[in-house]
């Protein structure tokens, strides 16, 4: 079937209704972490050799943490098990966006996939899911969902298949203290402020594990993200983007972490254009992204379908967003897609919309 571009304005971009999204801070064209210059002394050969050594040592470990995101990288070819799965291993997988605190609805959407049964609990067998972010902000259920997602990865893996949970821009909001979102459904279900702010801590239950998780994946030929991946951070590759990330946790303070350029503008979880722009604008941006990483195709959160509620195609296929406003503040709208081999489906409440036939 002709693959069918949903939701689009005239000039081809996505109507969305996000707001808090359009970061457009000043940082975000400044380099990723500001490379670390030359580590000078005046010592010259009066200095000991214990003192050299350490020199040198912590200048190769600047020299290969603190980049921008042009530089080279040995680990942007991608071999981290953690981020990617080769194609002979993926099998069928299920790619599905935005839930927004909504419970409900995302258990309709996993069922719809064949991922659970009715309960919740894993059915998909042998499936590779990918969710994309935002799981949190706009609804009540943030504990229930992230517990439940928890579940599912253990499950998953009993049963030969496995989930990815990736970061959105909404969990780094949260992560930082950002709470413009918060309902006070959620706030309550924590316990209280305090104790909801505990928990999203480095050292609280939630906080330190998705501090710990990957902003992108790489699964057999295709690269998942929450917002889009601009070429000026694909040159980073996908472990680059991801050590980047935990490193930056790990090491960085919450002021730090907030002009950090990786969480603004054109980074992976804030970038729009893949959805909005002008395919004459974006498409030659996309091809440049998925051959910094070789892959063919991307799949995109984000950016809200407001007007079909379906999986909208771009660019001829080549790039998938998966936001259809799942949580009932968007509509409730219910879709994933499906990616075997070649072949991309939506899979939505009214049936399956093959995209491209393998």
């Amino acid at each position: 079937m002709t693959p069918r571009r949903r939701g689009t304005m005239p000039n081809g971009a996505a109507r969305h209704s996000d707001d808090d999204d359009n970061d457009t801070s000043s940082s975000d064209r400044q380099p990723l972490l500001r490379s670390v210059g030359p580590l000078a002394t005046n010592r010259g050969w009066r200095s000991s050799w214990a003192i050299a050594a350490v020199l040198l040592a912590l200048t190769l470990a600047a020299s290969l943490t603190l980049r921008s995101p042009s530089s080279s990288s040995s680990s942007s070819s991608g071999t981290n098990p953690a981020n990617h799965l080769p194609a002979t291993n993926a099998g069928r997988i299920i790619a599905i966006g935005d839930l927004h605190g909504d419970y409900a609805n995302a258990l309709h959407v996993f069922r719809l996939a064949g991922l659970t049964d009715a309960n919740g609990d894993w059915t998909g067998k042998q499936t590779t899911l990918v969710q994309t972010g935002d799981v949190v902000d706009r609804g009540p259920d943030t504990i229930r969902l992230y517990r439940w997602l928890e579940r599912l990865e253990r499950q998953a893996e009993e049963a030969g298949g496995r989930v990815i949970a990736l970061l959105g821009n909404h969990e780094v909001m949260n992560l930082l203290q950002d709470l413009r979102y918060v309902t006070p459904e959620d706030t309550a279900s924590f316990g209280g402020a305090a104790a909801r702010i505990q928990a999203w801590s480095a050292t609280g239950w939630l906080g330190s594990r998705l501090r710990t998780l990957p902003i992108v994946a790489h699964v057999s030929n295709t690269v998942f993200l929450h917002g889009g991946l601009h070429p000026r951070w694909a040159v980073r590759g996908i472990d680059g983007l991801n050590n980047d990330t935990r490193n930056a946790f790990a090491t960085m303070s919450d002021d730090a972490l907030r002009r950090l350029p990786l969480f603004h503008g054109d980074g992976p979880l804030w970038y729009r254009g893949y959805a909005q722009d002008d395919e004459r604008v974006a498409c030659p941006l996309l091809e440049s992204a998925l051959k910094a990483v070789n892959a063919t195709r991307m799949v995109l959160g984000h950016t809200p379908q407001l007007d079909t509620g379906k999986v909208l195609s771009r660019c001829g296929g080549r790039v998938y967003i998966i936001d259809v406003g799942i949580s009932a503040v968007y509509g409730g709208n219910h879709a994933a897609l499906e990616i075997i081999g070649n072949r991309v489906v939506g899979l939505h409440d009214d049936g399956p919309e093959v995209l491209v036939e393998g």
